[in-house]
């Protein structure tokens, strides 16, 4: 094997290293039986990516306006973690990853996809 091949071989090694722990804290936050539970985060560094407006909306539409304004209402929408400021405790609307009996017990909420055409409906956990 020539210099340039060994360079070569070399780098392509480091790519697949890179690649495959990238992965790695991915895979470990989604857990086969975990939810997304929505409203039990403390902070940004527990809450996931993606909030949107339809997620919003299925959790007024479950708690009603006022209760939702009440509990959640400072939530905006955003598109990653790092957007996503603390949670239930200053009124901003979060998931995070758990068990269905982790959530239950924290009084939690799941937000699902139903129907056809899609549409979001939340639930108590």
């Amino acid at each position: 094997m020539n210099r340039r091949e060994s360079g070569l071989l070399i780098a392509a090694v480091a790519g697949i290293g890179l690649g495959l722990a990238a992965r790695i804290p991915a895979v470990a936050d989604e857990k086969a039986g975990d939810v997304k539970c929505w409203g039990i985060n403390s902070c940004a560094s527990h809450a996931k990516c993606s909030v949107t407006s339809d997620d919003l909306k299925a959790m007024q539409d479950l708690l009603g306006e006022k209760d939702f304004t009440a509990r959640f209402g400072k939530s905006e929408t955003h598109g990653c973690a790092g957007m996503a400021k603390c949670g239930a405790s200053t009124k901003m609307l979060n998931w995070t990853m758990t068990t269905a009996e982790q959530c239950k017990a924290k009084s939690g909420y799941i937000v699902e996809e139903t129907g056809s055409p899609k549409k979001k409906v939340a639930r108590k956990a």
